[in-house]
């Protein structure tokens, strides 16, 4: 499944207010995490994948408390299910599972 990249906080409100499981990838250039994170996009389904650059969208990072990037957080109908933060993919694919696949 596609991993679409968040362009602004008008955006970035209507997706994670879905009710749809979305997960939403919070990072700079990264290409391990990036690499972890499109596997795992691959994997679940019906849930929806997204991308934040922090640096281009400083006002949603501080919105959604981003301290370590890269963060993950599962969101539906407006609020954090899970959250996750570091390269380890384990903690994410087990994040997800959690709280994603519901």
């Amino acid at each position: 499944m596609p991993i679409l990249s968040i362009r602004d906080e008008k955006e970035f409100a209507t997706i994670v207010n879905s009710a749809k499981p979305v997960v939403v990838d919070f990072h700079a250039d990264c290409r391990l995490a990036s690499r972890a994170f499109s596997e795992l996009s691959n994997t679940f389904i019906g849930v929806s994948f997204y991308r934040v650059n922090v640096d281009n969208l400083e006002d949603v990072a501080l919105e959604a408390d981003v301290r370590v990037l890269p963060t993950y957080m599962v969101y539906k109908d407006g609020k954090i299910m899970g959250q996750t933060a570091g390269i380890d993919s384990r903690n994410l694919h087990a994040m997800i599972r959690l709280h994603g696949a519901l």
